[in-house]
């Protein structure tokens, strides 16, 4: 498993530099690698450091046949359901986190849901990518600014996650808060 992670991160490194030098915008059929090389810069380090990155993908509209488009389109995005990768987590929880509190509360998301935002735990009714208990996910929500949101939405998860942590209680109000 290992080896192909490593193979997938070492061919998508080649698409960031040609020669030393930066390699030119993507086409459709690079973007895999040059995802596949930012998936694999999590496994380098324990302490990875994540840069947001869009590329510019050309046009496939016969209007545009003048190269790539003006506007990035972005790597990833953020589903409203299933799992979520690492980049998408750290990419949420850099929005509503202090920096030198990322890595950590990326492990908590781990840690709580292995990234999952509909997971729930039936003993305690505990939803959502950080496990929220339903009787402080009203309170946390609206302080968030999501009063209408169920647990099980990423960006509203994470939100209010922040909100306890830096306002409620620190990190003790997660179970598996290190």
């Amino acid at each position: 498993m290992w080896a192909a992670v490593t193979l997938l991160a070492v061919a998508g490194f080649a698409a960031f530099q040609i020669g030393g030098r930066e390699a030119p915008l993507a086409s459709n059929a690079d973007l895999g690698r040059q995802s596949g090389a930012l998936a694999g810069l999590g496994f380098n380090s324990s302490e990875a450091q994540v840069a947001v990155v869009s590329v510019a993908v050309e046009s496939a509209s016969s209007e545009s046949n003048s190269g790539p488009s003006a506007d990035p389109v972005p790597v990833d995005t953020i589903p409203t359901h299933g799992w979520l990768s690492e980049m998408q987590v750290r990419a949420l929880v850099s929005m509503y986190f202090r920096p030198e509190d990322i890595n950590r509360a990326v492990r908590v998301v781990w840690c709580e849901s292995r990234f999952n935002p509909t997971a729930s735990d039936p003993h305690t009714g505990a939803t959502g990518l950080f496990q929220h208990l339903p009787e402080f996910w009203p309170q946390r929500a609206e302080a968030a600014g999501f009063s209408a949101a169920e647990p099980t939405d990423p960006e509203a998860s994470v939100a209010a996650a922040a909100e306890a942590i830096y306002n409620e209680g620190g990190w003790d109000v997660f179970a598996c808060a290190p």
